[in-house]
């Protein structure tokens, strides 16, 4: 009898701090303007990796935390293809939107 409860004691000792740590995990990420964007930056040109287009969307959350995201996402590009985060905006965030469906659309280069 006593095994039975040391072992249902250990169980639901268990359970509850498993059910702890999933909560703790729960929507982790970064956010812009209190909303999570999905961003994806890539090279316009094969040859050419400085110059780039950044994407975040759905803009449609908020205009200004795809703003914020699309910056951060070209921001990240540089870093890993140049280890700089020095960008010419050719067409950055503070200038007019620009989308594509419900993508909010940069495009800079990579300055070193």
């Amino acid at each position: 009898m006593n095994g039975i409860k040391i072992l249902t004691i250990t169980l639901l000792t268990a359970a509850v701090a498993t059910s702890a740590c999933s909560r703790l995990k729960k929507d982790v990420g970064l956010r812009f303007d209190g909303e999570k964007f999905r961003i994806k930056a890539s090279k316009l040109d094969k040859d050419d990796r400085s110059r780039f287009v950044v994407a975040a969307s759905p803009a449609s959350k908020s205009i200004d935390g795809a703003r914020e995201a699309a910056a951060y996402g070209g921001t990240e590009y540089c870093i890993a293809q140049y280890g700089t985060s020095v960008i010419s905006w050719a067409h950055g965030p503070e200038d007019e939107p620009r989308f594509d469906g419900d993508r909010l659309v940069l495009e800079g280069q990579c300055k070193p």
